[in-house]
């Protein structure tokens, strides 16, 4: 081997090999003091940029986790509140029915009754004013969805939730197949006659019970409908004169006994308990047939058949429900809406709480939902006339339905003036506030509940991926610091060895 003084060129091997060691431990001693596998960029670019995008997702997931929980606090507020309605509206329908008792309830009674019938509708007005999560309001009407430009057949519509993909507004339009149909039966006296031969008794069911009418010997068709209207609060039915004038009894007259409402789970039943001559059919359009004592004619009212292009209803009567993740509504039409009314349109507009529950922007990343105003203005049901066919007699069209506001003292439907369509427009109220409450707790449990099981499932594994490309391995890393340090140790070592050489030459100089 050559010796050189002025070069030595194993102290700069060794010297190189000990700068690479030590630069490995310099990182090792970052990595374990900072507890980062990637403590500088050099360390892994390519984790590096895996990595800050998986930190971006985990905290939108975390804020999409606390915008969800926010829905929940306040769903769970609105459903408290309508819980209380719900209460007050029961204490409404007791004083009802306690009204109801004639024959058991005083003036001052029932006058005791109203003022805390008032006292409870006061309550509801209040909870929907003051109800409020932070500094929305929420059952006053201002965080619903609304419409405009609502055909005049559709009478009332809710609509819960939509989705209108960053539009300002969506049209939906209401194809119409069939009309709802009330449950009928056609029926007369003998048709030569027009009169009762023998004493009678007909038995009347419809949607409320049963009641029986008696019409004696000689009794004429229009005797029968003012007997059958007389207990229309009984049954849930009523008759119309199908032909004929009336006040002018005739053989040709005939009667439509028909259901107050419509729809499939209405029906109407006829039963001859005594007597002969009678001939009824069923259906509006039915030709009357002679009936006999222990005969029946039944009929089955129909529900509205219709569609919304792309999406599924369920009909009841006149009442629409549609429920996807495009719409969630209920829609009521006017009574007798056919196919000839047909489109009917309405328009609904980008109002209401929008949550958004992931963190994108697609279009299921995020809900609309809207509160509907439950002030007792709105609670209860459109007014309906139901029969009738003239004023000033006993079949005169009578007005049903109302809101419960009707049912404070001096209201049409106060404990006084009517308080049996005072229990219907609180049942209907009942029936609001119960699908209203039923809604918000599915979208609790279905919506709200299962995305945050879902966003802290998608936390979880990202997490777990990102600490996989970004977490430093203490033990793996502690062994390569060791290999380093000793490496490093070994290099000093070596590095002092090679500057010995040089003093070799020394020892050829003398």
């Amino acid at each position: 081997m050559g010796l050189r003084l002025h070069t030595n060129v194993s102290a700069v091997t060794a010297l190189r090999h000990l700068d690479i060691s030590d630069r490995l431990q310099q990182s090792s001693l970052r990595k374990l003091s900072s507890g980062d596998a990637i403590a500088e960029d050099s360390d892994n670019p390519s984790g590096l940029v895996i990595s800050e995008k998986l930190r971006a997702q985990i905290g939108s997931l975390q804020q999409a986790r606390e915008n969800s929980e926010y829905a929940s606090h306040l769903v769970t507020t609105a459903d408290a509140a309508l819980g209380e309605i719900h209460d007050l509206l029961a204490r409404v329908r007791e004083s009802l029915v306690f009204a109801l008792s004639s024959g058991g309830a005083s003036g001052e009674q029932v006058r005791a009754e109203q003022d805390a019938v008032d006292d409870a509708i006061l309550s509801i007005d209040r909870i929907s004013s003051s109800t409020r999560f932070g500094k929305n309001n929420l059952l006053n009407g201002s965080s619903a969805i609304r419409s405009k430009d609502v055909s005049a057949e559709i009478s009332e519509i809710s609509v819960r939730s939509v989705a209108l993909h960053g539009a300002d507004e969506k049209t939906f339009e209401i194809e119409i197949t069939s009309a709802a149909e009330r449950a009928a039966v056609i029926t007369q006296f003998d048709t030569a006659t027009g009169t009762a031969a023998g004493d009678h008794i007909i038995r009347i069911t419809g949607g409320l019970g049963t009641q029986d009418v008696a019409i004696d010997d000689g009794g004429t068709t229009q005797d029968l409908m003012t007997a059958i209207n007389a207990v229309r609060g009984f049954t849930g039915a009523h008759a119309v004169l199908a032909s004929g004038a009336l006040g002018s009894p005739a053989a040709g007259d005939a009667l439509l006994l028909q259901s107050d409402d419509y729809g499939s789970n209405e029906e109407v039943l006829l039963n001859v308990i005594q007597g002969g001559g009678i001939y009824a059919a069923a259906g509006a359009g039915g030709t009357p047939e002679q009936i006999d004592a222990g005969d029946t004619v039944r009929d089955l009212g129909a529900d509205l058949q219709a569609r919304i292009t792309g999406m599924n209803l369920s009909t009841r009567g006149n009442e629409i429900a549609v429920k996807n993740d495009q719409l969630s509504a209920r829609i009521t039409l006017a009574d007798d809406t056919g196919p000839g009314d047909s489109p009917l349109a309405f328009t609904v507009l980008d109002s209401g709480f929008t949550f958004q529950l992931h963190i994108g922007t697609a279009e299921r990343d995020s809900v609309t939902i809207g509160l509907d105003n439950v002030k007792s203005t709105y609670l209860g049901m459109a007014a309906r006339t139901l029969g009738g066919t003239g004023s000033g007699t006993p079949s005169e069209a009578v007005t049903i339905g109302g809101y419960l506001s009707s049912i404070l003292s001096g209201g049409g439907n106060d404990l006084a003036n009517d308080p049996g369509n005072g229990l219907r427009i609180v049942d209907e109220a009942v029936k609001d506030i119960s699908e209203y409450r039923s809604f918000l707790g599915a979208f609790q449990t279905r919506i709200i509940e299962s995305n945050m099981n879902s966003l802290d499932i998608a936390f979880q594994n990202l997490s777990a991926s990102e600490s996989d490309v970004r977490d430093l391995d203490y033990a793996r890393e502690s062994a390569n610091f060791a290999r380093r340090d000793i490496a490093v140790k070994a290099g000093v070592s070596v590095l002092a060895s090679a500057n010995l050489i040089s003093q070799n030459v020394l020892s050829l100089l003398t």
